[in-house]
């Protein structure tokens, strides 16, 4: 099948979404939680997100959010796990931040914190 015929055939499967309500906002996502429109993201985003898997984020948690934002808005993309990685090692100054670490703190690791952070829905590597 060709690439073309796939995406047509994949843009045309209905979407199941849902809807949280967020300071008196409607934002819509996924059926795994990611955001359709990035732009709706906001701290208070996060927060009920997180709520929703039974986690209350603290200090590293925002770190890892603030960096996948940065480096969304920079680059248009979710970083690969190893990326991700070597970066807060290197700008954090603070090398605990490993495949292990992240897993640790967000169920199922990279990928939940770019939900969290309101990325849109890994692609490829990113965010894995």
């Amino acid at each position: 099948m060709r690439l073309e015929e796939q995406e047509r055939q994949e843009s045309s499967k209905p979407i199941h979404t849902d809807i949280i309500e967020v300071e008196g906002r409607i934002i819509h996502t996924d059926a795994e939680g990611y955001l359709l429109d990035h732009t709706d993201w906001s701290p208070a985003v996060s927060e009920i997100l997180a709520a929703r898997d039974g986690v209350t984020l603290e200090k590293d948690h925002w770190t890892l959010i603030d960096f996948l934002h940065r480096f969304y808005k920079e680059f248009e993309i979710a970083p690969e796990l190893q990326i991700l990685t070597r970066n807060l090692c290197k700008y954090q100054h603070d090398c605990r931040w490993t495949r292990t670490y992240i897993k640790k703190i967000f169920p199922d690791g990279a990928k939940t914190a770019c939900r969290y952070a309101g990325l849109p829905a890994p692609v490829g590597r990113s965010c894995l």
